[in-house]
């Protein structure tokens, strides 16, 4: 994983949403976009890290 995703990862477990961390990182190891479920609000900035991560993810699977 980058840094990004780990520090993702640890924000979403530090507001208290370990659950959806797990599957954030799950998605980013699969080499697949992580979204958000409906319903579940997080702050600007970790919507902005995880579209970074999104990012990430597809340009190294493009690359690939």
């Amino acid at each position: 994983m980058t840094t990004n995703q780990l520090a993702a990862v640890w924000e979403l477990c530090r507001q208290g949403l370990p659950l959806l961390a797990d599957e954030a990182a799950q998605c980013w190891n699969q080499g697949r976009p992580f979204r958000v479920q409906l319903g579940v609000r997080v702050g600007r900035a970790i919507e902005l890290l995880i579209e970074q991560c999104n990012w990430e993810v597809e340009r190294h699977v493009e690359a690939a």
